[in-house]
Formats: C-alpha cells, sequence, structure tokens
C-alpha cells in the first residue's frame, strides 16, 4: 500500500508539472515585447528565448516558427525532468527552422579597391555568402610553402621572398610531422627565417620538405572570397566574388560557439526539428550536462 502511494504521489506530481507547462512561441513576423505564449504573440529572436533561459520550468517547449532563421546561440539556464523535459522544437509548415551561430553583417564602408570593411565586435570564425563559405586570407592563396631547415623555435624556407620583417605578428600553419598540424605566432622574421613563440610539435624538422602556409595578417587579403577579422580593431574585411559590394548581399559571420548550448549540470532537455548551421564548435554543445535528445 505505501509504495502504491508513493507512485501515485509521483504520478499526480509529474502531472501537475506538465498540467503548468508553458509552450512559448518565436517567429520571424513576432515582437521580443510579446508574452511569447501564444501563436498570434510569439516572440521573434533567440536572444528573447534567452532572457527568459532561468524561468523556463519542466515540460515547457519553446517552438520556432518553421521558414524562419533565428541568429544567435540558444542558452537554457534550468534543466528538466525525465518525465517532463524541456523542449526546444518546430511548429507550423515548410523547411525547419535554421538556427544560425551567426550574425549578419552590415554597414559597410570601402576599405581599398574591392576589399569592404564592417565592424564586428565578436571573434569571427567563419563567413559565409549565398550559402558558400569563404576563405580566411592566407599567402600562398593556395598550396603549400616548403621548410628547407627547421630546428626548435625556428624555421627556414628558400620559398620566403619578402622583406625581413614582413611576416611578423602572423600566423603559420605548418605540417610539421606526417600526422600533425601546428598553427604557430612568427615573433620576428629575418631574411628567409621565421622565429616562432612556440615549439613545433616536431621541433627537430631538419631538411623535411613540411609544408606551410601564412594567415592572420590584412596584408594576405589579395583575392575574391577572402576575409580578415583585426581583433585589434574589430573589423572584418571581404572581398566577394565577382566584386559584389556586400550592402547588396547578406554576409553571415560566425560568432557563436553552438547553436544549442547545454551547460554544466544542466539536464533533461529535448532539442527537435531544427536545423542548426554555422555555428563555430558544434550544433548542440553538451557541455557537463546530461540526458539530452
Amino acid at each position: 500500500m505505501k509504495s502504491f502511494k508513493l507512485a501515485l504521489t509521483s504520478t499526480l506530481l509529474v502531472l501537475s508539472l506538465i498540467a503548468q507547462a508553458t509552450v512559448y512561441y518565436v517567429s520571424p513576423s513576432g515582437n521580443d515585447s510579446n508574452n511569447g505564449t501564444s501563436q498570434s504573440t510569439p516572440w521573434r529572436t533567440i536572444n528573447r528565448v534567452n532572457q527568459s533561459a532561468y524561468n523556463y520550468l519542466p515540460g515547457d517547449q519553446i517552438l520556432f516558427q518553421r521558414g524562419g532563421t533565428y541568429y544567435g546561440e540558444i542558452y537554457p539556464g534550468t534543466s528538466g525532468t525525465a518525465q517532463a523535459p524541456i523542449v526546444f522544437a518546430d511548429y507550423g509548415t515548410g523547411a525547419l527552422p535554421v538556427i544560425s551561430g551567426s550574425q549578419v553583417v552590415t554597414t559597410w564602408t570601402q576599405h581599398q579597391g574591392n576589399i569592404w570593411k564592417a565592424s564586428v565586435s565578436q571573434k569571427v570564425y567563419q563567413v559565409y555568402n549565398q550559402n558558400k563559405r569563404m576563405i580566411p586570407a592566407r599567402y600562398p592563396n593556395t598550396g603549400w610553402l616548403r621548410n628547407t631547415q627547421g630546428s626548435g623555435t625556428s624555421l627556414q624556407s628558400n620559398d620566403i621572398t619578402q622583406p625581413s620583417g614582413y611576416w611578423t605578428g602572423a600566423k603559420v600553419t605548418l605540417r610539421s610531422t606526417a600526422s600533425s598540424v601546428d598553427t604557430l605566432v612568427v615573433t620576428n622574421h629575418v631574411g628567409s627565417t621565421l622565429t616562432f613563440s612556440t615549439t613545433p610539435l616536431n621541433n627537430n624538422l631538419g631538411s623535411d620538405p613540411w609544408g606551410f602556409f601564412f594567415h592572420g595578417k590584412l596584408n594576405q587579403l589579395d583575392a575574391a572570397s577572402e576575409w580578415f577579422w583585426d581583433p585589434a580593431t574589430s573589423l572584418l574585411y571581404l572581398w566577394l566574388p565577382n566584386n559584389v559590394n556586400p550592402n547588396t548581399t547578406t554576409v553571415l559571420a560566425s560568432v557563436y560557439q553552438s547553436g544549442v548550448y547545454c551547460g554544466w549540470m544542466r539536464h533533461h532537455y529535448v532539442i527537435r526539428n531544427l536545423h542548426l548551421k554555422n555555428a563555430h564548435n558544434a550544433g548542440v554543445k553538451v557541455d557537463g550536462a546530461s540526458n539530452i535528445t
């Protein structure tokens, strides 16, 4: 009899949680000043969804209208239960709702020639236009330069022809062994020799002709489809294909780590029918969370 009463009490508690659950709606035609609790009064943005992150209760549902694109990273702050998880899903008809880990970049001004610039305060990981990923500015634009002699924190290459100091402050992506690639910062460039701030995984390259290329400096942006983000000025520089003015098209900068971030000790979420794209690290990031479906 006691176990029956406990089971009944537990069932009633679950039913009570489900009865109290709220369905929230998000739509491209919504308004963040709405209450979000009906299809006629939906919210508009992920930012508004996150403002209520610590208010969601077990059984609550946050539904995004199909056919819409929503920019940002969903960051739930509470947890559901096994019987009443918190659900992030879709409603309506049409294409799956897109959760884009990017922001739309606007207000471009001409830098020089076909290169334009715009302010982006967050670190930019990738750039997209017309559903195509643009290329981080690099030298050479394709292929690799070759190591001539390397040891410790230095590398010498007969392929380096720029004047001394030209590559100081740049980054080098170097294949240092048969199965590894290092990203190194150039602290000094003299003639054909580079000095790095850290040692490659293989600190005795010798004369093995491993390949490398430069990136991380604006002076490498010299071809269409290339981009560069300057952390010192928070400016994004871009040369679009066919010399298109970026003010006349949609440019997306990937600035978020994930589409849905499931943080430490959070649990019991259901994520269903969302098209997650353009985030830097993961569509769904499980960082110390559990019971994520």
